[in-house]
């Protein structure tokens, strides 16, 4: 017997089945035609590796597929780009819903490869009948997110993109996403189940907004981004929060004393292993490190003699407490006297520091990190190019060479001091 339906091969011919003495005519010729090309799934008979995501083993990222089955998998994938989009951007589902095919926009900054990506869609809530057109400044994954989507849709250009939709549950993206990745093919990609917690737009905006206000200066970078200026008032976000507004500030509040803990004991970790910080602020958070090494090898822990994650947190949790984060430096805001932003700044009684005025390659209080060399790198490559460009005046010049020169003096720094022994 041949594991092939010819009733299917006949549909396209306009017949229905075939004759017995028919087919005893046409089997040789059949079983020359399935030696020939096979009897797989037409789709995804050769596809490309992808890592498996618990080992990273490269795999074929498909198993051929039926076309029913490559139908569902376009309406998965489909499902994705709108939780993604959502989960990334934080939008609002009526402003998922006015996104468009073509609603994506890159700007190339005077041709120096610097790239700023936006989406247009629209704001409904707060505003008059039929919304106001607006965009989002977003990250390089959502854009390549969105065209992903737009080539999965039947949607010609300045039609909806993901289309009205009643939220992720109650067979939306989220169940059609759960049951996937919980398949037989989700567990081939090694893939972990996904929670049964209820997701919707509304939680995943919310989560975003607490990431984005425990970094540094992200508290007005998310009233910008999820229009908060315009749509809802903005006091209590800075000034004197009350109700849901009193909610978020602790939330926030919360999570970036986290952060600040998470950080200082990586930072811990990092100098047991013998990679040290960089930067005018070293030798005193060495110092430190010491001082909690040294009540640790003194401290008796006990029959299981183990140091445990708890008992350094514990120790380094004054110290995490003064802790600034910044995107390119870690700022231990100690004694206000010594920040120089401050100094530049005419004022010593700041609680915080100045983050704009922030000159982590001369600040007695700033340390950079192998966390960080990821944003000097970049910072010397745009250099580079700036100071290529026949465009930039040569009075910028001489200040563009001095920023690159800075540059690459800190990431020299950050290496020797990540590579030098204890």
């Amino acid at each position: 017997m041949l594991t092939a339906n010819f009733q299917h091969l006949l549909r396209p011919t306009g017949h229905r089945d075939i004759h017995k003495a028919l087919f005893a005519q046409a089997r040789p010729l059949l079983e020359e035609a399935v030696a020939e090309v096979g009897t797989e799934y037409l789709w995804c008979r050769d596809p490309a590796d992808a890592p498996r995501a618990d080992t990273g083993e490269l795999i074929p990222w498909s198993l051929p597929l039926s076309n029913r089955s490559s139908d569902a998998l376009i309406r998965i994938a489909g499902h994705a780009c709108t939780v993604a989009t959502s989960a990334l951007t934080g939008m609002r589902s009526s402003e998922l819903m006015e996104l468009t095919v073509g609603c994506r926009r890159t700007d190339d900054a005077d041709g120096t490869g610097l790239a700023r990506h936006r989406l247009v869609s629209k704001v409904v809530k707060g505003r008059l009948w039929g919304g106001e057109v607006d965009e989002w400044i977003v990250i390089e994954e959502v854009v390549r997110v969105i065209a992903l989507a737009e080539q999965l849709t039947d949607s010609g250009p300045g039609q909806p993109l993901f289309g009205a939709f009643n939220g992720f549950e109650s067979n939306g993206a989220m169940t059609w996403l759960r049951q996937w990745v919980a398949s037989p093919a989700g567990r081939r990609m090694g893939l972990e189940p996904i929670p049964d917690e209820p997701v919707h737009p509304r939680r995943l905006r919310r989560t975003l907004s607490v990431e984005m206000a425990a970094r540094p200066g992200g508290l007005l970078a998310t009233k910008v981004h999820f229009k908060h200026l315009q749509v809802a008032t903005s006091e209590g976000y800075a000034g004197r929060p009350g109700g849901a507004q009193a909610v978020f500030h602790h939330e926030w509040k919360k999570e970036e004393a986290k952060e600040k803990l998470k950080r200082t004991v990586e930072a811990y970790r990092q100098f047991e292993q013998g990679q040290m910080p960089a930067g005018p602020g070293a030798d005193a958070l060495l110092a430190s490190f010491r001082a909690v090494e040294k009540e640790l090898a003194d401290h008796e822990p006990g029959p299981a003699k183990v140091v445990t994650d708890r008992q350094i947190e514990l120790l380094l949790k004054k110290k995490a407490s003064v802790l600034h984060l910044s995107a390119a430096n870690c700022c231990w805001f100690e004694d206000p006297a010594k920040a120089l932003c401050l100094k530049l700044a005419g004022t010593r009684s700041a609680a915080a520091p100045l983050t704009g005025l922030c000159d982590s390659s001369r600040c007695p209080q700033a340390t950079h990190h192998i966390i960080h060399r990821s944003v000097w790198q970049t910072t010397a490559d745009n250099g580079v190019v700036l100071l290529a460009s026949p465009r930039i005046p040569p009075a910028e010049k001489t200040r563009l060479r001095a920023e690159h020169e800075r540059s690459m003096r800190v990431l020299e720094e950050i290496d020797t001091a990540a590579g030098k022994a204890r």
